[in-house]
């Protein structure tokens, strides 16, 4: 299901150039349905051959990586903060979702891997426009060394935001209600263009304008959908032995 980059509107199976409701050029969009899955190909070296294996269009394992998981379909996955805030007396703690996207899920024995068709910034960052338009086709990679906590419940969203993941990704409101895969983890450990993006973005300082004086952060993903439950064995075992010292 294509999507216009720069605005969110549902575009139809034809050809056109043009987004019908902002004018933005489709090029983008174009490469989104054009995504493949994980694929092993035959590379020549000489008179030799090279086995390349490859996540998503061009993400190489690296050397001794191997697949465990990887996604068949898109699913909806939303990056979220948890900001402790400072008071006029004490702190609250609040979580603030940062985007809400659409993306192939894939984990190995050395990370997990985001492959994002399509983004959007939430609204609780208190801006109309999608801040995010440029992170179609890009990667969010995040170390399993740096995943701290595995859990599943449902992601909470302001009712804005949930317009937006009904209208942009024609997503199933139930899924909001069911208990997703949240996964706590270390946000400098991660990587990738869509990590630049983000960064970029709240680097504006929006979460100050929007909450206040915000004294410290934590970093979660919510993966909603069937592909939580695929997911959350293998994540929560690798937790656990963490935890052991294994």
């Amino acid at each position: 299901m294509p999507f216009c980059p720069d605005c969110g509107h549902q575009l139809s199976s034809g050809a056109s150039k043009f987004c019908p409701d902002c004018g933005a050029s489709l090029s983008n969009a174009a490469q989104i349905t054009q995504l493949k899955q994980p694929t092993v190909v035959e590379q020549p070296q000489g008179q030799q051959h090279q086995t390349l294996r490859l996540l998503g269009i061009y993400k190489e394992l690296e050397h001794g990586e191997r697949i465990l998981y990887q996604g068949t379909t898109q699913t909806e996955v939303i990056f979220v903060k948890e900001a402790q805030i400072k008071k006029m007396i004490g702190q609250e703690r609040k979580e603030v979702p940062i985007a809400i996207s659409a993306a192939f899920v894939y984990l190995t024995n050395l990370r997990l891997v985001f492959l994002k068709l399509f983004e959007v910034s939430a609204t609780e960052l208190g801006e109309e426009k999608n801040l995010l338009s440029g992170v179609s086709g890009t990667f969010y990679e995040v170390p399993i060394s740096a995943v701290t906590s595995v859990d599943m419940r449902p992601v909470k969203l302001n009712h804005k935001d949930v317009e937006r993941f009904l209208n942009f990704f024609g997503g199933d409101e139930s899924k909001l209600k069911k208990p997703a895969l949240e996964l706590i983890y270390d946000e400098k450990a991660a990587t990738g263009r869509a990590k630049d993006y983000i960064e970029s973005m709240l680097q504006r300082g929006l979460l100050s304008k929007v909450w206040g004086k915000v004294q410290m952060t934590y970093d979660k993903i919510f993966v909603l959908g069937e592909q939580s439950v695929a997911l959350q064995p293998t994540l929560s075992e690798h937790v656990r032995r963490k935890l052991a010292g294994k």
